[in-house]
Formats: C-alpha cells, sequence, structure tokens
C-alpha cells in the first residue's frame, strides 16, 4: 500500500473518533448553556463567536498549514480542542463560555483548514473525489453514532462525564495523527 493510502486510512480513523467526540455533545450544546444560565439568545451569541472567530482566522491559517505544515497544525489543533473541551467542565458563566468560543473558533479553523488541504495532499488526483466521499461518509457515519448516544449519555451522567469523554477522545485520536507522514 503506498504511503498515500496508508495516510488516508489513518486520517480518516483519527478524523472519525474526532467526529465521535464532536457527536457527543454538540447536538445538545444548548441544553448545557441552559445548565450554566445561558438562553437561547447566549447560544446565538456562542455560536456566532465561533464562526466569527473561525473565519478570521482561517485567512492565516491555510498559509501557516502551506509553511508549518499540515500534521503539525492538526496536532497542535486536535490536542488544542482536547483542552478547550476539558474547560468545559470549569465554567459557570455565559461570559466564561464566550471566551472558550472564541478559542474554539480560532482552533478549530486551523485544524478543517489543515484538514482539508492535507486531504488534497494525500489524495490523488483521479480518485480525490471517491475518496473524499468515503472519508466524508466514515466521519459522518461516526458523529451520526455519537449523536444517538450523546443523548443517552448526557441524560443518564450529566454533561461533565460527556466532557471528560471527548477530551480523552481527542487525545487519543490526535496521537494516532503522529503516525501520518506529510
Amino acid at each position: 500500500m503506498n504511503s498515500n493510502r496508508k495516510n488516508l486510512k489513518i486520517f480518516t480513523f483519527s478524523s472519525s473518533l474526532m467526529a465521535l467526540a464532536f457527536g457527543l455533545f454538540g447536538p445538545f450544546y444548548l441544553i448545557f448553556i441552559n445548565e450554566i444560565g445561558g438562553s437561547i439568545e447566549n447560544f446565538g451569541i456562542a455560536v456566532g463567536l465561533v464562526v466569527l472567530s473561525g473565519a478570521l482566522v482561517s485567512l492565516f491559517a491555510g498559509k501557516y498549514s502551506d509553511s508549518i505544515g499540515r500534521k503539525p497544525l492538526l496536532i497542535i489543533g486536535g490536542y488544542a480542542s482536547a483542552i478547550i473541551v476539558f474547560l468545559y467542565t470549569m465554567i459557570n458563566s455565559v461570559w466564561q463560555l464566550y471566551l472558550l468560543q472564541i478559542f474554539s473558533g480560532i482552533i478549530i479553523s486551523v485544524f478543517e483548514t489543515s484538514e482539508s488541504a492535507y486531504l488534497a495532499d494525500i489524495t490523488e488526483k483521479e480518485r480525490r473525489g471517491a475518496d473524499i466521499g468515503k472519508y466524508d461518509a466514515y466521519v459522518g457515519l461516526a458523529e451520526a453514532f455519537a449523536i444517538f448516544t450523546g443523548g443517552f449519555l448526557a441524560g443518564r451522567f450529566g454533561f461533565e462525564i460527556i466532557f471528560y469523554i471527548v477530551s480523552m477522545i481527542f487525545l487519543v485520536s490526535t496521537t494516532i495523527m503522529f503516525k501520518l507522514r506529510e
């Protein structure tokens, strides 16, 4: 198996684990905000902060992924995501949530920009669409499974345990990325 095919398999597995982590808490995020005293308006602002900070940083993230490399930014983004999710267990106010959302947007932007570029790097032009389609399918299936499971886990054990699990999954999935070749 050539190195690009091997990288694609490793990257798909690692990214599927990350999607599994995101799926565990993403859909129930509004309920979490409500539990720390927030409202639907705070939810809108929180999500807007992620998107805004991510959009602004993406202008630079692509440039740095070209000069620094995709793999270092993917690894930094993965570990930073684990830390940010862990920090959700320590917040108790909306302003702290907003701050985490800004950092989250920055990290997501760096990760997603590097992810897209890395996928382009490791897929062959003739098979790029098919390979990215498979990648998206596996990642999507993992996230869908997690969404189904996340509601049960959050309802049964609370959000704090979900955040711990998500942080651990991010750590494992990011560590797997050390096997990638650039």
